[in-house]
């Protein structure tokens, strides 16, 4: 739901969802669980540029429930903190 709302607002270039399939970064070995996943610097910047891109067309995202907006800012906050720091992403596990 999450990914629909990103979606929804214009970011195709991160998934929540990838932070369930990917393994550790390395060198951490590999456990199970949790799911890792991760949204390198570039993908962060691209999908706060696609996000500001959809802004500015002016489209209206369709409804969504409470719980993913919220969940979408979330994830905004993410994005710009990473996009903030050089060379930074973000990293995401799933339990």
């Amino acid at each position: 739901m999450v990914d629909e709302g990103l979606a929804a607002r214009g970011m195709t270039e991160v998934s929540v969802a990838a932070f369930e399939y990917g393994d550790l970064p390395a060198p951490l070995p590999w456990s199970y669980p949790p799911g890792c996943g991760e949204w390198t610097h570039e993908q962060c910047l691209r999908a706060l540029e696609q996000f500001e891109a959809a802004k500015a067309k002016g489209s209206t995202p369709p409804p969504l429930d409470p719980e993913v907006v919220e969940a979408v800012m979330q994830c905004l906050g993410w994005l710009r903190h990473a996009a903030s720091r050089p060379g930074f992403g973000v990293i995401g596990f799933k339990f």
